[in-house]
């Protein structure tokens, strides 16, 4: 997923800003590496095994003094098997960012322009791909593979309140119309999506810090054009839903790190009707403990665990264990390596319950300048 990568270069960045500068990059940076995720399911799921492994690009650099720019693509391969393996391969789409810091780094306004250069019309006998790898449960690193043109707007505002720090971010989404079927004629015309997030936080006593977050989004009504246009409905994305929590406690060379989000879609309706199925929540948790062994060495074991409710079946349940090491090769080069193996089950009408194998591997360069 194109957030991580971003995710990524905040964790392996050193403060940003420098004396007189307020661009919120202050340095031109860049960040590759790879990316492995893969599931195994029980025979009589609706798939056998679902994998992907991409390689990430995010470029950040500054535009004089108060304005910076960022530029995240992948390069995936996605390979979903039942019957028979459906595989896809290529460049994803390619976000580019531009932001520009107002005042003293309070205020950061946005420009960000979704380029279609990945793949967004499939062969509906293939398009089990690009459903697969856009499941929220199983969240896979590049969760879409190519959609159209679109341009997204945003500002976000923080400011000291006492003791704690507030921030308050919105945004707005507009997307151009394309054919998710090669061998249709069916238009799909996206609706706006507007994005409202508020976020605080604050130190606790001499070593812990807290992190607290909402995120609510809205859509407009989806349609649908073409010869087969009346087969589909518009439909009316249901709102969604995402609070984070983060808290972090250190003392002398390790951190402890608990964190948990949760994600919660409303149902969505077609023709004035609710569709039931479009309703679900994900919550998922993790602990992570990190021990500083060298000044440019850590490591970081972690546990998580993962529940998927959706509205019509049981779901899912998912354990997960891993470590990281992060390391720094040089004052310019550092990176984060991962290996992670999990196991549960999830539920299907048909196939009732399935185990679930999950494993992953990554590692993340960065270098800066």
């Amino acid at each position: 997923m194109r957030i991580r990568c971003v995710l990524v270069v905040a964790a392996l960045a050193s403060p940003l800003a420098a004396q007189g500068n307020t661009a919120l990059y202050s340095s031109w940076s860049g960040l590759g590496g790879f990316d492995f995720q893969r599931y195994g399911f029980d025979k009589g799921y609706v798939v056998q095994s679902g994998s992907q492994w991409s390689l990430p690009l995010v470029l950040v650099a500054p535009l004089g003094s108060h304005a910076s720019v960022d530029l995240t693509t992948h390069y995936a391969h996605t390979e979903v098997t039942d019957t028979a393996t459906l595989t896809h391969s290529g460049l994803t789409d390619t976000q580019l960012r531009l932001l520009y810091t107002i005042g003293a780094q309070r205020a950061v306004a946005s420009v960000s322009i979704n380029l279609p250069t990945g793949t967004n019309s499939f062969p509906r006998s293939s398009f089990h791909v690009a459903s697969a790898v856009s499941s929220t449960y199983l969240s896979f690193p590049v969760n879409n593979l190519g959609s159209g043109f679109g341009v997204t707007t945003g500002l976000a505002y923080a400011a000291p309140a006492g003791s704690w720090n507030i921030g308050l971010a919105g945004s707005v989404r507009a997307q151009a119309n394309y054919h998710p079927f090669s061998d249709d004629s069916l238009n799909y015309k996206p609706g706006l999506e507007g994005r409202l997030r508020l976020g605080a936080d604050r130190l606790i006593g001499e070593r812990g810090r807290v992190l607290l977050g909402m995120t609510f989004s809205t859509f407009s009504t989806d349609e649908f054009t073409g010869s087969s246009s009346s087969l589909q409905q518009p439909f009316n994305p249901g709102s969604r839903f995402i609070s984070d929590l983060g808290y972090a406690y250190a003392w002398g060379r390790t951190t402890l790190t608990f964190g948990a989000w949760d994600y919660y879609r409303l149902a969505g309706s077609s023709a004035g009707a609710s569709v039931p199925g479009s309703k679900e929540n994900v919550f998922n948790t993790e602990v992570r403990l990190a021990r500083q062994l060298s000044p440019r060495f850590a490591l970081e074991p972690s546990v998580a665990f993962r529940q998927w409710s959706p509205d019509s079946v049981r779901g899912g349940r998912l354990w997960s264990f891993g470590t990281n090491i992060r390391f720094g090769l040089s004052d310019r080069v550092s990176g984060i390596a991962s290996a992670r193996i999990g196991t549960g089950w999830i539920f299907d009408h048909v196939a009732g319950r399935s185990d679930v194998t999950a494993t992953g591997l990554s590692l993340y360069l960065r270098y800066q300048r």
